[in-house]
């Protein structure tokens, strides 16, 4: 049975991101207990590589921008993300996101269902 958490950031396990993009704080996950979402802070360098073009079967996704500026493809539209913006992609709509700018970009990306309901099928 999941426990009751506080989670400070300081404190939240990091782990690099593949594809050498930044790093991955992560927060909410099967490793507290927690079975139907996941939530995580990713970091991504400057001008990193990107993320692939991917979606997910069963899978919300929410994006939280907590600073800078992002590139993000969803259905072969590109938008540019800022601090303080909530992005909603429901499961099944392609996407990608990558850091185009020279400063540090943090975004805040929650899954649900996570756990044996998650996957991630490359579409590029």
């Amino acid at each position: 049975m999941p426990h009751f958490r506080i989670i400070n950031l300081a404190d939240a396990p990091v782990t690099p991101m593949k594809g050498d993009r930044g790093t991955q704080l992560r927060l909410i996950n099967k490793g507290i207990g927690a079975e139907k979402v996941d939530v995580h802070l990713n970091r991504l360098d400057p001008k990193e590589p990107g993320g692939r073009y991917h979606h997910h079967t069963k899978a919300d996704n929410v994006y939280i921008v907590k600073k800078g500026e992002g590139q993000l493809v969803v259905e072969d539209t590109t938008y540019t993300i800022r601090e303080d913006d909530v992005i909603y992609i429901p499961a099944g709509q392609k996407h990608s996101l990558t850091n185009v700018s020279n400063s540090m970009f943090e975004i805040f990306e929650i899954y649900s269902p996570a756990g044996e309901d998650f996957d991630f099928i490359i579409d590029d």
